[in-house]
């Protein structure tokens, strides 16, 4: 009996299963699809002395990578652990493939996430342990001692957001098998930095940092920070003072030691007066030798120093720009100018000072004279990105505001076989940090993108013009104090748009701003909807040094959506922990907020349901007041009644963002700092939906409809696509069946290009598969590999393949292609055995059939041509022909090939024979070699055609290659056709030769029986 699941609706409308259990996800995959335009921020950087090609880098959001070829490539190596924020890279000097890294990044701004503890490698980075401090969650720095390997020190900034015990320095003299803690001065202080002598080792520096951030500001130093400095390889340690140093409070630390001077020490000091110190006697007194702000231009972020290893009077700091001094810190200047701003690590290589690399906002440079030149490949998909935005053509547009690195547009699907190469995309904004960037949902071409703070612009892609579309201009003086200003916005400033009406657009401020007419003029269409406290809006930063960039404006919006489902009703998030909502267009708003939010946390999404009225989901964030407990809600009443969703999620798990499906009403994704989550029963219960994916923080979580992708924006490791939800919102039902059939989407059969340049070193992220996906669950394995039949609207089976075998999601593609011709076995390269498929379908109506469980499942889906096509169906079907009856020529050729290769094996096997056999065996021989010349030149490598010419089956290859080209068939022009025409006749002659010959053979083998050897095969080639 044959079944068909078809109707969706009815499927989700069935009693699920029990709602506690955890269904089988993990074999569905995403898709990485970058970019790696500029990389995302890399704070930590560490090559090998001994080989000059092995690199490791730490990246703020984005794990562990490796290269073996001096960067021209890169691996992630981190990626099956549980967090991806790091903090310290270091290398054994004595054993390369030791390799210590240190989770949680130490540049403490507005996106930092935690780590949790020490990792070490034995192997190169293929496998990890951890070996401790876990509790650490924020580590600057790991020293190795270059004569102890078992001697390591680790530096530990400890908890940003909130008091923490487990900050100071740590030591271990047994490869991290134990930790003593050695260095703690308080709760509120960590560790900035470390630096070793390396002539002895048991000299070591550390700075001493008191920070902690609010939402609102950062306090940066305290009394008991300064420089404290071991002479027993860590196990005491002493604070200097006087002797130069700054008096009063101190910030943030970097410190140098110079390899070859070791009483030279170099200390950039967040202080009142000066920037950076310089001792010549091993601490004991010191000097200001700079107060240049090119060397550490906001400390808080930068503050980081090496030394020349030949050299003590050259030194390299890093700040905004990687500045140079080569008179010991007298004087600087700026050097990489030509290479991305914002630098956070520098590596030199202490066997070759000219072999430098540094890690920057936007990835890696290296260099291999002295900084004269820097190389960096586009090869790093690290970006740190805010949110997503899809449009609504086809392939669809994703956009993206990237932290330090504008906004970047490029396709779903580049269409190239290639990839998705970092030439799809395109900024769409220059305003250094990009965070929202959407294509217009009725005009895909016109993107809305913001950077910090409020700046709006408007991009035609097709004019490539820019519009600054912002609701009001913010003075300088009302930017560094944003109570002064009557609108305030948040370094994230949400767009929203209308379901109901194509010309609204929504920006938030500490209102609502709206227009009609594409951001010419705005009105507010709310009150303020924030706390608007007075006491956090002044400049952030101090008591040392204010930094106003933005990042810590707050009384703002943080997200707007309107309901798919009701007119007029618009969800408000504030990141100062209110939900606002509105039923009327914005006549009247409603403080909405669950009961038990924090009041200061970020209510970074708030999601009306697509499906149900009045029901909506609420994350908040409160990780920046010290509170790292996941907090969902979901309303069903307007907001009336809120309800927490929490079961199941770690407890210390930030939320960032969450998305209701589309299509189930119980289905819920959930964005954390480590992954996505999700719940089949509408957040009672969650599980990890993080399968392949990398540990990173998800920032936004978009659904895409015609497609049904899932979309998300990660910030450490770009976008990522779970192409076809479609088993995932009917997984429920096929587990309680105990086998399904899934429907296939609509599949477009796409023209293609090639492009085979530009991708040795630069990144390629991979389309979705070429095809058409087809999924089904099973319980468990089944005794045989299943088949799937492919069938068109008539019933006639075009294409059998071979399924997977897995317990639970399986999932195929087929590429639109019927049945292969008949291989040739024979072939002197097995590249040129022969096509892996027949022809392209013609788009149309077809269906997929296969047996589970013993039964029978059918499914229909459509076939659709390349939306840009210009080819008619009627000439797809001519062409479809041509290349099917090509096909069966192939075939045909193939077929005679194979008889005459075992025709050769039979003369080979015949033992020697003599007289009028040997003769008649010769004749053979000599007969096989002619009417395969006429078959096929039969080629051993790509280009043995321009020194001898081809046949039969070398011009069927370049007919069907003319007809199938990247990969949908074309348009047959008068020149093809009578091309195939003169194939066909060719065809014909070297068949009746064929045939003429093994004819031959009959009169051949009379004398073989004779003989008494065994006969030839004769096998004829019907017409």
């Amino acid at each position: 009996m044959i079944r068909s699941f078809v109707a969706i609706t009815a499927l989700l409308l069935a009693p699920t299963i029990g709602a506690a259990a955890s269904l089988p996800t993990a074999n569905l995959h995403w898709r990485e699809t970058g970019p790696a335009i500029a990389g995302g921020r890399v704070t930590s950087v560490a090559g090998s002395s001994q080989n000059p090609h092995l690199y490791y880098l730490g990246a703020a959001g984005g794990g562990v990578w490796k290269s073996n070829d001096g960067g021209a490539s890169w691996k992630p190596v981190f990626d099956h652990e549980s967090v991806g924020s790091i903090g310290a890279v270091a290398i054994d000097p004595s054993n390369e493939n030791t390799v210590w890294v240190g989770t949680g990044e130490s540049n403490p701004r507005n996106d930092v996430s935690y780590g949790d503890g020490l990792y070490k490698s034995t192997d190169g980075g293929k496998t990890w342990k951890n070996v401790g401090l876990r509790k650490t969650q924020y580590i600057s720095r790991i020293l190795i001692d270059p004569s102890d390997p078992q001697h390591v020190i680790v530096g530990a900034l400890g908890d940003v957001f909130a008091n923490s015990t487990a900050r100071g320095a740590y030591v271990t003299f047994n490869g991290g098998k134990t930790w003593s803690k050695t260095l703690d001065v308080g709760p509120s202080s960590g560790v900035s930095d470390l630096a070793m002598n390396p002539h002895t080792p048991n000299v070591i520096f550390a700075g001493v940092w008191e920070f902690q951030r609010r939402p609102w500001t950062f306090r940066s130093g305290g009394k008991r920070d300064g420089i404290y400095r071991s002479t027993d390889g860590g196990r005491t340690w002493h604070r200097l003072s006087g002797g130069g140093l700054p008096t009063g409070i101190t910030g943030r630390i970097g410190l140098a030691v110079a390899p070859s001077d070791p009483n030279r020490v170099y200390a950039l000091i967040e202080a009142k007066h000066g920037i950076l110190w310089r001792s010549d006697d091993d601490g004991n007194t010191w000097k200001l030798v700079s107060s240049n702000t090119l060397v550490d231009q906001r400390p808080f972020y930068f503050s980081h120093i090496e030394v020349d290893p030949s050299n003590p009077n050259t030194v390299y700091t890093a700040s905004t720009s990687l500045a140079e001094s080569t008179d010991g810190g007298l004087h600087f200047k700026a050097i990489a100018q030509n290479v991305h701003g914002d630098f956070h690590a520098i590596w030199i290589a202490p066997n070759d000072p000219r072999r430098m690399i540094v890690g920057e906002d936007g990835g890696y440079a290296l260099t291999v004279n002295g900084g004269q030149t820097w190389a960096f490949w586009a090869n790093l998909p690290i970006g740190q990105f805010y949110r997503v935005g899809l449009g609504n053509d086809n392939p669809y547009t994703i956009c993206g505001g990237l932290q330090d690195n504008n906004s970047y547009c490029g396709p779903s699907n580049s269409l190239d076989m290639a990839g998705n190469t970092n030439a799809s995309w395109y900024a769409v904004v220059y305003d250094d940090d990009g965070q929202w960037a959407i294509p217009d949902p009725h005009d895909s071409k016109i993107i809305w993108s913001d950077g910090q703070d409020g700046a709006l612009f408007r991009f035609d892609r097709t004019s490539r013009e820019y519009t600054f579309a912002e609701p009001y201009f913010t003075s300088v003086q009302q930017d560094y104090d944003i109570a002064s200003s009557p609108y305030r916005f948040n370094w994230e400033s949400p767009i929203g748009f209308a379901p109901w009406n194509p010309h609204i657009v929504w920006f938030g401020g500490n209102v609502v701003f709206q227009t009609t007419d594409r951001g010419l003029t705005w009105k507010p269409i709310s009150p303020d909807l924030t706390r608007n406290d007075k006491a956090h809006q002044g400049p952030s930063g101090g008591p040392i040094t204010h930094d106003v960039t933005g990042a810590e404006y707050t009384d703002t919006i943080l997200d707007i959506e309107g309901s798919q489902l009701s007119r007029g009703e618009i969800w408000v998030g504030t990141d100062d922990g209110i939900v606002q909502m509105t039923r009327d267009d914005g006549a009247h708003w409603k403080n909405v907020t669950p009961p038990g939010a924090n009041p200061n946390g970020r209510f970074e999404t708030v999601a009306p349901s697509p499906l149900q009225r009045g029901t909506a989901y609420a994350v908040e964030d409160s990780h920046l007041m010290g509170d790292n407990a996941p907090e969902v809600w979901v309303t069903d009443d307007y907001g009336a009644h809120w309800r927490s969703i929490t079961n199941g999620l770690p407890h210390d798990l930030w939320t960032r963002s969450i998305r209701p499906d589309i299509h189930n009403p119980n289905l819920v994704y959930l964005g954390t700092e480590e992954g996505v989550w999700v719940s089949y029963d509408r957040g009672t219960h969650w599980q990890s939906l993080r399968n392949n994916m990398p540990p990173v923080s998800v920032r936004d979580i978009r659904i895409q409809p015609q497609f049904d992708d899932l979309v998300i924006a990660t910030h450490g490791r770009s976008i990522w696509v779970m192409d076809d939800l479609r088993p995932l919102q009917q997984l429920p039902n096929a587990v309680k069946a105990g086998a399904m059939l899934f429907a296939p989407r609509t599949s477009y059969e796409y023209n293609l290009t090639n492009n085979t340049e530009g991708t040795y070193t630069n990144f390629a992220a991979k389309n979705p598969p070429y095809g058409v996906p087809i999924t089904y669950y099973q319980a468990k394995p089944q005794a045989h590999v299943p088949l799937l039949a492919i069938l068109d609207s008539s019933g006639r089976v075009v294409r059998t393949l071979k399924g997977t075998n897995l317990a639970g999601l399986n999932r195929i593609v087929w590429n639109f292609t019927t049945a292969p011709p008949v291989r040739w076995t024979g072939a002197a390269n097995p590249a040129f055995a022969g096509p892996s498929d027949g022809a392209t379908v013609v788009p149309g109506t077809y269906s997929v059939r296969i047996a589970l469980n013993g039964r029978t499942f059918v499914q229909r889906f459509a076939v659709k041509p390349d939306p840009q096509a210009t080819v008619t169906l009627a000439q797809m079907r001519e062409s479809y022909d041509a290349f099917a009856r090509l096909n069966n020529l192939y075939s045909s050729v193939d077929t005679m090939l194979n008889h005459l290769d075992s025709i050769a094996k039979a003369i080979a096997a015949e033992p020697a024979l003599s007289g009028p056999a040997a003769a008649a065996l010769a004749r053979a021989r000599s007969g096989r070699t002619a009417v395969m010349a006429q078959l096929t030149a039969n080629y051993s490598n790509g280009e043995d055609s321009v020194s001898r010419p081809g046949a039969l089956r070398e011009n069927l290859d370049g007919a069907l290659s003319s007809l199938q080209s990247f990969p949908v068939q074309g348009i047959i022009t008068q020149a093809a056709a009578q091309f195939y025409a003169r194939i066909d006749a060719e065809y014909r002659a070297a068949r009746n030769a064929y045939n003429a010959y093994v004819r031959s053979l009959s009169a051949l083998n009379v004398r073989l029986r004779a003989a008494g050897a065994r006969t030839l095969p004769v096998i004829p080639m019907e017409p």
